[in-house]
């Protein structure tokens, strides 16, 4: 099939990410891609993007009532003879449904739960099952949503190695803004070190709140146990990943969080937090230690139980890689994509879709 992807935005962070691997993936199972975006965004598409199946298409549009931009985009669908349109901003949504044939299904990908800009949409891919059950409340279920995770590459098995011995390694990835709750890791940390543990804690990312972390671990104490990273080029993952045995994902509120499958693929014990969307990518006591949020005496209690106790260590990286590979591959969310996708034409073709 014909497939338009777009996006208008953001083109740095998760969504755009997302963006990207939707077109891939697709492609990956025969269809034809185009990208839309506005020219502002193109710069920021990898240079390896194009290639069999995959192109880039600019198109300027000033906001969500831009009719010059429909009329284009209108024109583009006709040309490309596109099947299904992708849209993963409300932007991209409102000029591609003016454009569409009623034959031509646009999808919205929600990637957050502020879903009011996207319920013009035919139909709903959502990333979490809890984005589905607010998207199906808001339209009481009148129109066709399926939960279509964010996909994870899985590293080989001889990709894979377990620290080397040595200090008890803990490690953290995010934005530092204040709904990751790195403040609260560190608050556990303290604790880990004044019950005796000996540790060693990596925090990778960047953001606003950085400084002030760095300004609270040596308030702390944590200054010669807690190394601030930055942001980790693609190529440095493996290295990290392999030198940690626990993995923390401490977020107060959040939609999926990469760094969850991140984890789990990379067969990495984890502790994470039970609040809605993320949670659904584990289980306590099977694939993670599930803590609440905002909560340091939890955190440290598990990160403590999972000091002491390796066994269960493996356990819970070896179920969360299984977990991953079966439920968040890329291969898996591919199979998932183009099933959706031809059930969706089908029923646009057949009038069903509006």
């Amino acid at each position: 099939m014909n497939i338009l992807n777009a996006v208008y935005g953001d083109s740095t962070g998760g969504r755009w990410g997302a963006t990207l691997k939707t077109a891939r993936l697709l492609a990956e199972e025969g269809h034809s891609v185009t990208l839309l975006i506005d020219p502002v965004d193109l710069p920021n598409v990898p240079a390896d993007f194009v290639g069999p199946g995959l192109d880039v298409v600019t198109l300027r549009n000033s906001g969500h009532y831009d009719l010059i931009a429909s009329w284009k985009a209108l024109r583009l669908l006709r040309a490309r003879r596109i099947d299904a349109v992708i849209a993963h901003s409300g932007r991209a949504i409102h000029m591609l449904k003016r454009a569409a044939a009623p034959t031509v299904p646009v999808i919205a990908f929600n990637h957050s739960h502020n879903i009011k800009r996207t319920l013009k949409a035919d139909a709903f891919f959502c990333i979490t099952p809890y984005m589905q059950q607010i998207v199906e409340a808001a339209t009481g279920g009148a129109k066709p949503s399926f939960v279509i995770s964010n996909a994870v590459s899985i590293p080989p098995e001889e990709a894979l190695a377990d620290p080397t011995g040595g200090v008890f390694s803990i490690g953290a990835i995010g934005r530092m803004v204040p709904n990751k709750g790195f403040r609260h890791l560190l608050d556990a940390l303290a604790l880990l070190a004044a019950d005796g543990v000996a540790f060693r804690a990596q925090i990778a990312g960047d953001g606003e709140e950085r400084a002030a972390l760095q300004k609270r671990a040596d308030e702390l104490g944590l200054a010669d146990r807690v190394g601030f990273l930055g942001w980790l080029d693609p190529a440095d993952k493996p290295a990290f990943f392999n030198s940690l045995d626990v993995m923390c994902f401490t977020s107060e509120w959040d939609m999926q969080g990469i760094v969850i499958l991140e984890s789990l693929a990379w067969r990495k014990a984890l502790i994470g937090t039970a609040i809605d969307g993320p949670s659904s990518c584990y289980t306590d006591g099977v694939t993670a230690l599930v803590v609440p949020p905002a909560d340091p005496p939890a955190l440290a209690a598990a990160l403590r139980r999972l000091h002491d106790d390796p066994a269960l260590r493996r356990r819970l990286a070896g179920n969360g890689r299984q977990v991953a590979i079966e439920r968040y591959s890329n291969e898996a969310i591919a199979e998932l994509l183009d099933r959706s996708l031809r059930r969706l034409v089908a029923d646009a073709r057949q009038g069903g879709a509006r």
